[in-house]
């Protein structure tokens, strides 16, 4: 059993980094989303394609820290 989530773990892994990977940054990066600049769009609807690539790696980050927890748990 441990084997089995293990092996999906890598799969997620590998699925939610291409995920990250592929989405368009949004702002100039971190000094701007804490204060740096303007920041007038931080956490704005996303619609479209972009829309669907946020939602999806929302959904794979879930996922990924659901299968830490169950690998924690599942005895080896």
């Amino acid at each position: 059993m441990f084997w089995i989530a293990f092996i999906i773990f890598c799969v997620v892994s590998v699925v939610l980094t291409a995920a990250v990977l592929m989405q368009e940054p949004k702002q100039s990066g971190l000094g701007d989303a804490l204060g740096g600049g303007g920041g007038g769009d931080f956490g704005a609807s996303l619609g479209g394609t972009a829309g669907g690539l946020h939602r999806t790696t929302i959904y794979l980050a879930v996922g990924w820290a659901c299968m830490a927890l169950l690998l924690g748990m599942i005895p080896r």
